[in-house]
Formats: structure tokens, sequence, C-alpha cells
């Protein structure tokens, strides 16, 4: 573990990073608490504190969900709880180190130029982490029953996380790969879930800026079985609509060039572009459909039953008789099938 300033940092103001070096030189000590009392007094410890972790996700030797701020007439001073002692917090950063460079090295071979390389990892990814639903609806209720999963040790050698132990994974092997990635944190909703605390990845890709939620994504591969990209590679405009947060405290996020829709020819900006996409994919034989449709086309109010019945027209022709699981974003106005005869 070697703790550094990182693209979070960037990002702060300058009392923030003041504080940010003070978390970066406790932790990097191991401490289980130190004093906080010089920083200044509108800074949000806890704010940065998540932004040092989020540029440093090897720091895995306490309890990141139950951190605690004691406050008196002597100061204020930071209390970390299930803190590991020092033997077996390093043999947890050589696991986690070992099998980081296992999937680094498995992925540039895999790869054969940046983007690959990036859309590699986000499949690793997906394919080889579940969800915490339970520790999800735990620290709903203020606790936390596995504290490992909000951590990049949770997500790669336990294989279970929630979101920041997905995000952190995610700026562990982005880094290892060459890229500078951060964790963007505000609120989201998936699906039928209400808006909930939430974190993911804003990553840096020659010189531009794009946010990447790999939870979000891998919760519909767990439910499909199948690689979702509704969320890789968004603007700011295209992720706003199901993510709030302070732009001020990240890098703006202006390009699509490497939205995998537009890439593969799998955008419609029109009804006609739509019907398009959906006879070649189906004369190419494809059994997964995924297709993005520009905020201008209209759809009704089902638009989710309507595109798989324009899937299942087209395929019927071809086929006979087909059935298809679906799915609709509305926020990121993504579309997915899986046909079955």
């Amino acid at each position: 573990m070697n703790p550094r300033e990182g693209l979070g940092f960037k990002h702060l103001s300058y009392q923030e990073q003041q504080a940010y070096k003070v978390l970066l030189k406790a932790f990097s000590l191991q401490a289980a608490s130190f004093d906080c009392t010089k920083i200044g007094k509108n800074v949000d410890v806890i704010k940065v504190m998540h932004t040092v972790l989020g540029d440093n996700p090897s720091i895995i030797y306490f309890d990141k969900a139950l951190i605690q701020i004691q406050e008196s007439s002597f100061g204020k001073k930071v209390i970390l709880t299930g803190v590991h002692l020092k033997p077996q917090a390093m043999q947890m950063n050589e696991a986690l180190d070992v099998k980081a460079n296992k999937i680094v090295s498995s992925l540039k071979a895999e790869s054969s130029n940046e983007y690959s390389l990036l859309m590699n990892l986000y499949n690793s990814l997906q394919r080889n982490i579940k969800y915490d639903n339970e520790e999800f609806h735990a620290t709903l209720e203020g606790i936390s029953k596995s504290p490992a999963s909000h951590t990049a040790y949770g997500a790669i050698v336990n294989r279970v996380a929630v979101c920041d132990g997905f995000s952190l994974a995610f700026v562990l092997l982005a880094q290892k790969l060459g890229f500078e990635c951060m964790l963007a944190f505000g609120q989201s909703a998936y699906s039928s879930m209400s808006v909930v605390e939430h974190a993911w990845n804003i990553i840096k890709i020659k010189d531009k800026f794009y946010h990447m939620d790999i939870t979000w994504d891998t919760l519909k591969y767990n439910g499909f079985g199948e690689y979702s990209y509704d969320y890789f590679a968004l603007r700011d405009e295209e992720i706003s609509n199901d993510h709030k947060w302070v732009k001020e405290t990240t890098p703006a996020c202006k390009y699509n060039d490497l939205s995998y829709y537009l890439k593969n020819g799998l955008y419609a900006n029109n009804v006609d572009q739509l019907s398009e996409i959906i006879k070649a994919c189906t004369k190419n034989g494809e059994k997964v459909f995924r297709i993005q449709l520009a905020h201008n086309v209209t759809l009704p109010k089902n638009a989710g039953e309507y595109l798989a019945q324009k899937v299942m027209n087209e395929g019927v022709k071809l086929t006979g008789h087909i059935q298809a699981s679906y799915g609709w974003n509305e926020n990121v106005r993504c579309f997915f099938a899986k046909i079955t005869n």
C-alpha cells in the first residue's frame, strides 16, 4: 500500500486539499484515530476522507462504513472502527494486490487497444462480482453486516460488494491499467428502487472524462446474464437523469465518443433508424439486442413492451415463434432484449 494524491485530490478546494494531506498521512501509518482539530471548520472531513479512499482503494484496514468524529473542548478527533491488526491488514493487502495483478494481466492479454481494455475491465467486473443485497439493506438501517463489501477487497477477493466496493475495485484496476480514475458521490436510483446514497466512477481517457456506473450495469447483468452498458462512458447530461451530485467537485464529462451504442451502430435518432437496427440485428442472428434511443424519439408509455414487440415481430419473419425477456431504462433511453425461440 502506497497512499498518494490522485484524481479526486485535484478537484478539491485548497482547504480540502490540506485536510486530504492530513488524512493521507494518518492512513499511511494505519492510524486507529487521529486529531483533525487543525482542519478548517468549513471542511467536510467525511467528504474529504471518501475522496482520499477513492483515490487510494488499497486502504482497507478499517471499517469505512462506520467512521466516528468526536468533538470536545479539546478539539476534534476521527475514530476509525473495525481496525485490523497490522499483520492481518498486510495479509489482506497482499491478497488484494495478487488478485488485482492477476486480473490486470488477463485483461492486458485479451485487449488490443485502450478501448477494448476498458470494455474488458467493465465486463470482468460484471461477470465476477455479485451485488450484496443484504449489506445494502443493512446500511439503509444505519448498520453494516459486511464492512468488506464497501471495499475493493470485498469486490475483488470476496467477489461481493455494494456500490462503493464496486467503484473502488474499478478505481484500483483502472489505476493498475494506467488510467486516472476517481469516485463520484451523490444519489441515484436503480430501476424501481428509491433514491439512495450512491458511488460511481469518473475516468480520464486521453484528456477527456467519462462517467462509469459499474454497479447499476452489474445489477442488470445479474438479472439477465448478459453484459450491460447503460452507464458506460456517459456525459454529465446523460447520467444526470438519474444521478445527482455536486458537479463542482468533479471534472466536467462532455463527451460520448466512447459510448457502446454509438461505436457499435446501435444508437437510433428516429423510428426509422430504430427499425433498421432491429432488422440488421435480426438478420445477423443476434439473440441479444441492445439499443439506445435519442430523447427526441417519441415512444408509448409501455416503451419496453412496445420495443420488445418490434423485436419479436421482426424475428418471427425469419424464425417463427419467439419470446423475449427485456428491460427498458427510461433515464438513459437504453433498451435490452434477450431472445429465446
